[in-house]
């Protein structure tokens, strides 16, 4: 088993149902209250859609569309809404970020060849060079997937603490390695901000280019007790407050809700939700 499947397997939360209940109720009806009924809705990175009240949704909107990577997640989603109901909802398959857990895998196992060399000992300024040679090939790699993939038009587009979570495993990764050798190397990590920064504004560009009337957004502004923003979500949200015009796009909608992430480990975000407007008389 490599790093990258042990860090995998914290994308599991058991709890996420039960503790994320206040901040779902309130980004579900807050996006209620600006949509209009029997209309559609895409809901991006819907995993297992704790953070939605999916049952809800399904009554109020005609169509609803959940993308995500992980179908197993949003079967498990799918679970909650009555089953009357379940045949306004389409599941479909994508990657905004486009490298593969192969690619992943792959990459760890060469940097543990050098770590299982050299231990405590390795050098880590070569170490980083070969992880940058990688990360830069699975970054062109990404991008020509990703030329052409579009997502579904939809009346409104939503995303919830999706920004952050697109280009997260390779700086997870880094910084497990990181911690096991007990030194610090920036580099990697740098590299990682700079993509993140064309590769938010290339995901709002789809986000934006498949709403039809409005577009919901929820990302992490912060983290309780910790320092700095959030990478990706501090990207995204610089780069979608940039984007109102005052004509085409209006940011109408704009506010701050707590989301109680993982409790036990007493990990808290301060979400920072933007409501972008298309036409503001919808």
């Amino acid at each position: 088993m490599t790093v990258y499947d042990a860090l995998e397997k914290r994308h599991v939360m058991p709890r996420a149902w039960d503790d994320w209940s206040g901040y779902r109720r309130e980004w579900s009806q807050w996006i209620i209250r600006l949509c209009k009924q029997d209309t559609s809705i895409l809901i991006v990175g819907a995993g297992a859609c704790n953070d939605y009240d999916l049952a809800y949704f399904a009554g109020f909107f005609e169509r609803i569309y959940l993308f995500d990577l992980d179908e197993k997640a949003m079967q498990e989603g799918l679970k909650k809404v009555p089953a009357a109901r379940r045949d306004r909802i389409s599941l479909l398959t994508g990657d905004l970020l486009s490298v593969y857990p192969k690619q992943y895998q792959e990459f760890c196992r060469r940097i543990q060849e050098e770590v299982n060399r050299r231990g405590k000992n390795t050098d880590l300024s070569g170490l980083a060079d070969d992880a940058l040679s990688m990360v830069e090939e699975m970054y062109a790699s990404s991008r020509r997937q990703r030329k052409n993939m579009a997502l579904p038009h939809a009346d409104y587009v939503a995303a919830a603490g999706v920004h952050s979570q697109i280009n997260h495993m390779l700086p997870w990764i880094w910084e497990a390695y990181m911690q096991a050798l007990a030194q610090r190397e920036e580099t990697v990590f740098q590299r990682i901000a700079q993509e993140n920064c064309l590769l938010m504004k290339e995901v709002n560009d789809k986000l934006l280019a498949s709403a039809g009337r409005r577009l919901f957004v929820s990302a992490e502004k912060s983290r309780a007790g910790v320092l700095g923003g959030i990478e990706g979500a501090r990207q995204a949200l610089d780069d979608l407050k940039s984007r109102p015009d005052g004509r085409n796009l209006q940011l109408t909608g704009r506010r701050i809700l707590p989301w109680p992430y993982d409790l036990r480990q007493g990990i808290i975000y301060e979400m920072e939700a933007l409501v972008l407007t298309k036409n503001a008389s919808v």
